[in-house]
């Protein structure tokens, strides 16, 4: 492949005082076997070394960085949105500071979506806590076969949950097109925005293999693990439950039942049984009856 005939893929990083693992991050991106990829990476007013980290990326990599300061914080979806704006690429992807790619990822995400032709592409993902647990999965190489294997999303599956993860790729013009992430969303932006895509373009397309990894170190702040998480599912059922149907809506109520840790009367949990969204039903009764909250 040459970077000059392969189309340019703009990888977006929002960042604040993370700098050793923005590194993680950044290399996982430097190591993609894809060859046409900037980076963008937002700073939420760090205070750490992020800006020197970022000055020897850019001196050791020149053209291949954007380097966007916030002097206050603006927060993620800000920031993410500022790298879309700065973006050049035909293809658009995200990548949290903390997290990082198979270098593969990209390389498969253009594949697909240049033979199915959906609303985005993405990849299945996996939660880490210890790197060397998901050694062996990013060490594993796929053939042209095997990045082929994958399988649809359709608009009323990603209703019920978010089956594509944190992140995606699609067209830069999309993204443009839908005016970025929803920043008046408390949480699930990109639950948000991958729901957006696959109502106003269509059926969304899913490797079938892991190629996305998500650190889930419980000792730094996650919006998946804070209160803003059950603010952003209301607003979100309210924003697309016209989408819904009834088994839909009944899933997200009890989505929003665990988020909040609510130990609904048995009545309620009848009534909003979901077929579909049957593992959501099935946590909020161990939550009714054990006290314990799953997910």
């Amino acid at each position: 492949m040459n970077s000059t005939t392969t189309p340019l893929v703009s990888v977006y990083i929002p960042t604040r005082n993370r700098s050793a693992l923005l590194r993680r991050a950044i290399d996982s991106v430097l190591a993609q076997t894809w060859p046409a990829v900037e980076i963008l990476v937002c700073d939420e007013a760090s205070t750490d070394d992020t800006p020197e980290v970022m000055a020897d990326y850019d001196r050791m990599f020149p053209g291949r960085f954007t380097y966007l300061r916030n002097d206050t914080p603006q927060g993620a979806c800000r920031a993410r949105n500022r790298c879309i704006e700065h973006a050049r690429g035909h293809y658009v992807t995200g990548l949290d500071d903390d997290d990082l790619f198979h270098p593969q990822r990209i390389q498969c995400l253009v594949e697909l979506y240049e033979r199915h032709k959906p609303s985005f592409a993405c990849t299945r993902f996996r939660y880490f806590e210890d790197e060397a647990r998901i050694a062996p999965l990013l060490a594993r190489r796929y053939d042209g076969a095997e990045r082929a294997a994958a399988d649809d999303l359709t608009l009323p599956a990603l209703l019920y949950s978010n089956l594509a993860g944190n992140q995606v790729l699609t067209e830069l013009s999309r993204m443009l097109e839908l005016g970025g992430f929803d920043e008046s969303m408390p949480s699930w932006q990109d639950y948000d925005m991958w729901i957006r895509l696959a109502d106003r373009f269509g059926t969304a397309v899913r490797s079938r293999h892991v190629l996305s990894f998500v650190d889930d170190d419980r000792s730094r702040a996650r919006i998946r693990n804070s209160s803003r998480r059950a603010e952003g599912s209301a607003r979100f059922l309210a924003k697309h439950g016209n989408l819904m149907n009834a088994d839909q809506r009944r899933n997200h109520r009890n989505i929003q039942y665990v988020m909040n840790k609510e130990r609904p009367p048995l009545l309620d949990i009848v009534r909003n049984v979901s077929l579909g969204g049957y593992k959501s039903t099935v946590k909020v009764l161990v939550h009714k009856f054990f006290g314990v909250a799953i997910g």
